[in-house]
C-alpha cells in the first residue's frame, strides 16, 4: 500500500492521514450537471448525489474534453486529453488505474460495454473487468423498480472484497438515449412521440424526418431526467453496501460524466444528441467527490476544472504520484482552498480523415476567464470561430467573435498552442474500426452506428 495520503484543514496545516481503504469512481454517462438537482434542475432527480454533495464537495464547473464517450472515459481514466494517447487498438498506455493496482489496491470495473470495454482498452490495469450491454437490451419502458445490473454485479463484487484495499469503477449508459424511465412524464403531452423516446424515433429527429416542438421537448427532457433519478437510485444502493459492508467511512466517492447532452435546447433536432459539438450542454458534467476522512473547508468549488483531473485526484487522497506526464492536476487544492483560480479547458471533436491513419480536428474549444472559443473546420458548417462571455450568455446563442476581435485572437492563439502540444505528440483516429458482432451491435443500439453502416 501507498504511504501516509496528506489532506488540508482549516488553518492552512496539514495532517498525515492513513489512505483510504476503498476509492469508488461512478461514471454517469450521458449526464450533463444541470441534470442534478445539486445544480439545477428543478425536478428532484438526484436525492441520493445531492445528500453526497453535502457531505464532500461539489465542483460546479468541471469540463469534458470530449463530447462523446470513447474520448471523454480515455481522458478520465488517464488523466490526458484523448488525443494525446497514441490511441491504437487497445492504448490507453498512460492508464492511471496502473498505479492504484500497483500500490496495492485490488481493482475492478463493472461497464456497460460499447466504447467502455476491453475493445477499446479500458480494461488496463483492472484486476477484474466486466461489461454488460444492459442498457441497450430493452426499448420497451422500464419499471421505476427496475435496478441497474451494473450496480448490483459491482455491490456482488464489493461484499466478496470488502477486506483489502480497492479501487472500484462502475459505469452505467443511464441516461444515455433511449430514453424509457417515465418517472416524471405524467400530465405531459408526448406530441408524436410515442411512450419512450427509442433509437428509431431519435433518428428520425436527428435527420430532420419527425418534426419536434416544445411539448416534445419537454417530453423528452422529462424521460431524460426519469434515467437520471434511476441512476441516482442505483448509486444509493451503492452506498447502502459500503455502509453494510462498515467501510463507508474509509471508502473516497468520486461522482461525474464523460459528456453531456443536447436536448434541443438551440435546435429541436439535436434532442438527444451528443459528439456534434462543443457547447456546454455536452461538455459542462457534474463532479462530486466525498472523502469520509476529512471535512474540506470549500465544499462547493466555483472554479473550473476538468474531468482530466478526477483520477489524479484519486491518486492524490491515496499518496500515489501520477507519472510526470499527466496533465490532469489533483484537486485538493482547490478543496482546500489554497488554490483559487480557474484551470483552463481544452476540448476537441475529432473525424477520421480519408486515410485511416489521419484524424483531423473537426472541432476543439477553449475555456478560459469567463469565455469560450470554438474553433470550426472549414469542412464543417458555421462560422470559423465562435466566441461566448458564460456569465451573460450560458446557452452560448450570441457570437461575439466580430464584436471583440482582440480577445478573439488572443484566445486562438491559447487553443492552437494547446492543439499543438497535442499534435507534437502524434494524433490517433478517431476511432478503431470494430469487427466484434456483439460490439457493433451495441454501438448501434447506442446510436454511434448508424443503420446503413456497414
Amino acid at each position: 500500500m501507498a504511504g501516509l495520503a496528506l489532506a488540508g484543514c482549516p488553518g492552512g496545516r496539514e495532517e498525515p492521514l492513513e489512505p483510504p481503504h476503498g476509492l469508488v469512481l461512478i461514471g454517469l454517462d450521458t449526464l450533463r450537471a444541470d441534470g442534478l438537482s445539486a445544480y439545477g434542475n428543478p425536478r428532484p432527480t438526484s436525492p441520493v448525489l445531492d445528500a453526497l454533495a453535502e457531505r464532500g464537495v461539489l465542483f460546479e464547473n468541471a469540463i469534458s474534453n470530449a463530447s462523446w464517450t470513447l474520448p471523454g472515459f480515455v481522458g478520465i481514466l488517464t488523466g490526458r486529453p484523448f488525443s494525446r494517447e497514441s490511441f491504437r487498438n487497445r492504448g490507453l498506455r498512460g492508464s492511471l488505474v496502473k498505479p492504484l493496482r500497483e500500490a496495492g489496491y485490488a481493482t475492478a470495473a463493472f461497464t456497460e460495454g460499447g466504447y467502455v470495454s476491453s475493445f477499446f482498452g479500458m480494461d488496463q490495469g483492472f484486476d477484474v473487468f466486466e461489461e454488460d450491454n444492459y442498457h441497450v437490451r430493452k426499448q420497451a419502458a422500464v419499471p421505476e423498480s427496475e435496478s441497474l445490473e451494473t450496480f448490483a454485479r459491482a455491490r456482488e463484487w464489493l461484499e466478496a472484497n470488502a477486506s483489502e484495499p480497492f479501487f472500484l469503477f462502475v459505469h452505467t449508459y443511464e441516461p444515455h438515449t433511449p430514453y424509457r424511465r417515465r418517472r416524471f412524464v405524467d400530465g405531459l403531452d408526448p406530441g408524436v412521440l410515442g411512450e419512450v423516446y427509442d433509437l428509431k424515433t431519435n433518428v428520425r429527429v436527428v435527420d430532420g424526418r419527425l418534426a419536434v416542438g416544445e411539448a416534445e421537448r419537454e417530453y423528452v427532457r422529462a424521460l431524460y431526467d426519469g434515467g437520471v433519478e434511476a441512476s441516482d437510485r442505483a448509486v444509493g444502493e451503492l452506498l447502502e453496501t459500503l455502509e453494510s459492508l462498515g467501510i463507508a467511512d474509509r471508502t473516497v466517492v468520486a461522482v461525474t460524466s464523460d459528456h453531456g447532452e443536447a436536448l434541443g435546447e438551440r435546435d429541436p433536432q439535436e434532442l438527444g444528441k451528443h459528439g456534434h459539438a462543443l457547447y456546454d450542454s455536452v461538455l459542462h458534467v457534474p463532479l462530486i467527490l466525498h472523502d469520509p476522512r476529512r471535512r474540506y473547508p470549500v465544499q462547493r468549488v466555483g472554479f473550473q476544472v476538468r474531468t482530466l483531473d478526477v483520477l489524479p485526484t484519486l491518486l492524490d487522497l491515496a499518496g500515489v504520484a501520477p507519472p510526470a506526464d499527466v496533465e490532469g492536476r489533483s484537486l485538493v487544492p482547490l478543496m482546500r482552498g489554497s488554490e483559487r483560480e480557474d484551470r483552463v479547458a481544452y476540448s476537441e471533436l475529432m473525424f477520421r480523415g480519408r486515410k485511416k491513419q489521419d484524424a483531423l480536428v473537426e472541432r476543439s474549444s477553449l475555456r478560459v476567464e469567463g469565455f469560450k472559443l470554438i474553433a470550426n473546420d472549414p469542412s464543417v458548417d458555421g462560422p470559423a470561430l465562435e466566441l461566448y462571455e458564460l456569465a451573460n450568455d450560458p446557452d452560448e446563442l450570441v457570437n461575439l467573435a466580430d464584436e471583440r476581435p482582440r480577445l478573439r485572437s488572443r484566445l486562438y492563439f491559447q487553443l492552437l498552442e494547446q492543439r499543438s502540444a497535442i499534435d507534437d505528440h502524434g494524433r490517433p483516429p478517431v476511432a478503431t474500426e470494430v469487427r466484434q458482432p456483439a460490439l457493433r451491435e451495441q454501438l448501434r443500439a447506442l446510436g454511434y452506428i448508424r443503420g446503413d453502416e456497414p
